[in-house]
């Protein structure tokens, strides 16, 4: 396919972990990689540089190497063509969110370094995945898993248009890499006043069957839609109960990918919305994508 992903790198574990990702699935994809290294502003003396080309030369040739030791390792996982470099002077952040209206993807590690390419600090990460112009994957820890016939793709569903995007974006990755996509949804067990239903109390078993007589169409017709991509994938559906970022987060003990969107319905599900994302991006143990 003919996808394009933007890497931010900086030269540590956790970008170096976003970058093989980013890899391994532009070698699985076809895609285009484009691996971005930024020189931080503070990382310069106090003088107006406008350009990497005016940067002093130890600073330009240091940055060029850690540059190149990222294109480099990218090369070795997917196929070398495929992958190009770009060296750019800002914040990181700002340059990544910049770029990505010419991506399909921007990934990211969730840690990164203060001064020269201080990248991918966690609250850029947050800042790129909030502000991008595309689908951003947020990749966390020190090793990475894909999406394949043993770690299935996740997206969190409700009736809301940033679902059916995340919906579409999670079929396309499961579909390309043989993967199970299991469509969730999330409801609350929780009145509207605020008061907590007992699981198995009457009420809360009334309150659940409604949640599930709600939740089903729309699950149904994730998958329908998903199925008119993508023919014979394999889709699971399920609806669980609890705080949905934290329900969501806890299924990528197993999961090779979260996908959710980056804002969606309140109120009957209380799914994708912003706080959801925030909380699946925070404390998933697998990659995230989170889906504008």
């Amino acid at each position: 396919m003919d996808a394009r992903i933007l890497v931010g790198y900086d030269g540590t574990p956790g970008s170096e972990v976003a970058l093989d990702w980013a890899a391994a699935t532009s070698r699985r994809q076809g895609s285009q990689l484009t691996v971005l290294h930024c020189v931080e502003m503070g990382a310069v003396p106090i003088v107006p540089i406008m350009s990497v080309a005016a940067l002093p030369s130890e600073v330009r040739d240091d940055a060029q190497a850690t540059l190149d030791r990222g294109v480099q390792r990218a090369q070795a996982v997917t196929t070398p063509s495929l992958v190009t470099g770009v060296l750019v002077l800002g914040t990181a952040a700002a340059e990544l969110v910049s770029a990505s209206k010419d991506a399909d993807v921007v990934v990211v590690g969730s840690r990164g370094r203060g001064r020269i390419a201080s990248g991918l600090l966690g609250s850029a990460s947050y800042a790129v995945a909030a502000h991008a112009l595309c689908p951003v994957v947020v990749v966390r820890g020190e090793t990475t898993v894909q999406p394949d016939p043993d770690h299935p793709v996740v997206v969190g569903v409700d009736d809301s248009e940033a679902s059916h995007r995340a919906v579409n974006a999670a079929a396309l990755l499961a579909a390309t890499a043989d993967a199970t996509l299991r469509l969730v949804t999330v409801g609350r067990l929780r009145s509207p006043e605020g008061w907590a239903y007992v699981e198995d109390s009457k009420a809360g078993t009334e309150h659940s069957h409604a949640v599930r007589e709600h939740a089903i169409p729309i699950l149904e017709g994730a998958r329908e839609r998903a199925l008119e991509r993508h023919p014979g994938l394999e889709i699971e559906t399920e609806v669980l109960f609890g705080e949905s970022g934290h329900v969501l987060a806890d299924l990528g003990a197993h999961a090779g990918l979260i996908v959710v969107g980056s804002r969606g319905r309140g109120g009957f599900a209380g799914l994708l919305l912003g706080s959801v994302s925030h909380t699946v991006i925070h404390e998933a143990s697998c990659p995230v994508m989170v889906v504008r």
